[in-house]
């Protein structure tokens, strides 16, 4: 699928959340690609999920999980460095959907692109708890891009 259907001067900033996973990294490829022919900036955005019971009370774990993500954002920004199109990185605490949908509406993002990893054992396609709420309430486009397979 060529990226020209979102490839127009209306896209100016893509936000890729990324997790580390192969999902993230080929949503990432994707929205690079889309990036090139639009002349937009992708935002790499990592959530810390403090929103479980034991994460709330575990101050010095959250901690090293934020300093986790920040190393992943840190490593994901610098791999792009040389891109052609602009990347920067951010990582924010709480409810991953939510923080998704509030960052693109802060940063007046016009396209999210998100990794899918999921199937449901057979040839359905699945989306995880954040994909789906992000979908729902995303105040623009959210294109989702399947893991590469490794072999069509």
């Amino acid at each position: 699928m060529a990226p020209t259907a979102y490839a127009d001067d209306a896209v100016e900033s893509i936000l890729v959340p990324t997790d580390g996973s192969d999902a993230a990294t080929a949503a990432l490829e994707r929205a690079l690609s889309i990036a090139d022919a639009s002349d937009a900036v992708v935002h790499v955005l990592a959530v810390v999920d403090v929103t479980t019971a034991p994460l709330e009370f575990d101050v010095e774990f959250v901690d090293r999980l934020e300093r986790a993500k920040t190393g992943l954002v840190e490593d994901v920004v610098a791999a792009y460095e040389g891109h052609e199109a602009g990347v920067t990185g951010d990582v924010r605490r709480g409810r991953p959907a939510r923080v998704i949908v509030q960052y693109a509406d802060e940063h007046d993002i016009d396209l999210i692109v998100l990794g899918r990893t999921g199937r449901d054992g057979l040839t359905k396609p699945f989306l995880g708890s954040t994909t789906r709420r992000v979908t729902r309430s995303a105040p623009v486009p959210v294109l989702v891009v399947p893991a590469s397979s490794g072999g069509d």
